[in-house]
């Protein structure tokens, strides 16, 4: 059972929901604010950083300055209320899309902060943190249209971080301005950017997806409502797909690169989303941030533990059939808790498991598009009105054909024979762009900048969240 918030908690609360600026303002003042409390740049000074044991200096510069405070943590309300931001539950999609438009592309109905393609949800929010690093995830489960719907709405910001936050990792990853690969140590693997990346009291949030569940479900679509299929880039003849070939059937080739491509290109806009509704979360309530990528996420993760072993994320061994180096590691990520969709792998040994799977996650037992009285729709009582919902349950419609279920199937063991795996070109899980938020030092940006760089917000915060 979720905790009570305190007094203090509940104050804060409503402070975020009733006593922040508007995004109108924060948006004028939104900037990357990069020096926080205990923080430096340009120092010139050594530094141990405990993530590592490592000591590292930064050459000094015109920016030299050593934050004398102490580093301050997030508090559990500040955390709870990012996360949200990110990707937290805000009632149910609207599925306003024709039913004869593919409609059938779409799985789950549980509405997040951040849009995903298909309304997937495959993109969930890594926290690193000094206790260690979680996993923020919420289900698909929902009590109205809109989950927060007055005052009485706001507890459930803190009783979701609890719920859906899972611990995979009891400490910081090993990972830090320094890392380098032995006999290369000018070559940055985590940007020469971010000096201050993973010290003390800083909390990075990442955005991880799994790319490769939309990759399989979507692909029913593709051939059952686009009429797409595709070709095998090395050989320019259809990949595995001939016997369903023709007109109302698969009738327009794209090559396999393009529709790998297409769907990594169209998952890359939801971690963008999340950071940037973060960025202005921590806008709103006078925080500092700074977002980037610029750092190889396989070594995050954990694929090379003689460099660094990171998240500690199980992977597959090398695939010497892989095409291309970018699609030979296969990272499986952790077990109930986030994991890579591809093939084969422990969950999907060949096509008709990975197929299938998509297949039950949209019309079996209690799904949104089951036809019997335990539909998702009926039994959450939205978000289309009841006789709406039967209506569309009962539309043939919204059936994927069996032909495109038997077409998908074969593609994907075509991939496997030829290329030893399933999504050929990429790996399917990333994480390569998040947000560190923080604590400023004012100092730093009063001496550097003069006091327009600090807003009300920023003054003002220790007073409203301390």
């Amino acid at each position: 059972m979720a905790r009570s918030a305190t007094t203090d908690e509940k104050r804060q609360l409503k402070q975020f929901f009733e006593g922040t600026v508007p995004v109108t303002q924060a948006l004028r003042t939104l900037r990357s604010r990069r020096v926080g409390r205990g923080y430096s740049i340009e120092s010139g000074k050594p530094e141990l950083r405990s993530a590592t044991g490592r000591t590292i200096v930064q050459e000094s510069g015109p920016l030299a300055f050593v934050s004398d405070q102490e580093p301050l943590p997030l508090s559990e309300v500040e955390e709870a209320l990012l996360a949200w931001a990110a990707c937290g539950p805000n009632g149910m999609a609207l599925w306003d899309i024709a039913v004869h438009g593919g409609f059938h592309e779409l799985v789950w109905l549980g509405g997040r902060t951040a849009p995903s393609p298909g309304n997937s949800s495959t993109s969930d929010l890594l926290i690193v943190k000094d206790e260690g690093c979680f996993v923020y995830r919420p289900t698909q489960d929902r009590s109205a249209l809109r989950e927060i719907d007055g005052e009485e709405g706001y507890e459930k910001i803190l009783a979701w971080h609890e719920k859906f936050t899972t611990r995979v990792l009891d400490h910081r990853p090993d990972i830090d301005w320094g890392t380098r690969v032995p006999g290369a140590p000018n070559a940055s693997l985590f940007g020469p950017y971010q000096f201050n990346l993973n010290r003390d009291g800083q909390t990075w949030f990442i955005p991880i997806t799994d790319h490769g569940w939309l990759f399989f479900s979507v692909m029913l679509n593709i051939f059952d409502a686009w009429h797409l299929y595709f070709l095998d880039d090395q050989t320019q003849e259809p990949a595995g797909l001939g016997p369903w070939i023709g007109e109302g059937r698969l009738e327009f080739p794209i090559t396999i690169s393009q529709f790998e491509q297409f769907i990594f290109q169209v998952e890359t806009y939801v971690p963008g989303t999340m950071v940037q509704n973060m960025r202005l979360t921590a806008e709103s309530m006078g925080l500092g941030n700074w977002n980037f990528c610029g750092y190889f996420d396989d070594v995050l993760m954990g694929a090379f533990p003689a460099v660094a072993r990171g998240l500690e994320f199980r992977h597959e061994p090398p695939n010497p059939k892989a095409p291309l180096a970018c699609g030979a590691l296969k990272t499986f990520g952790v077990e109930g808790v986030k994991e890579g969709t591809y093939v084969p792998s422990p969950r999907y040994p060949d096509g008709a498991a990975v197929i299938n799977q998509m297949w039950q996650e949209k019309y079996g037992e209690g799904m949104t598009m089951d036809r019997g009285d335990e539909n998702w729709m009926l039994r959450h009582q939205g978000p289309f009105k009841e006789e709406i919902a039967r209506s569309i349950i009962e539309s043939p419609d919204i059936v994927v054909s069996d032909w495109a279920r038997e077409a998908a199937i074969a593609y994907v063991d075509y991939c496997v024979d030829r290329y030893g795996q399933c999504p050929v070109y990429f790996n399917p899980l990333q994480c390569n762009f998040g947000v560190v938020i923080h604590h400023l030092d004012e100092t730093f940006y009063e001496r550097t900048y003069g006091e327009a760089a600090l807003t009300p917000q920023i003054r003002q915060h220790m007073a409203h969240w301390h």
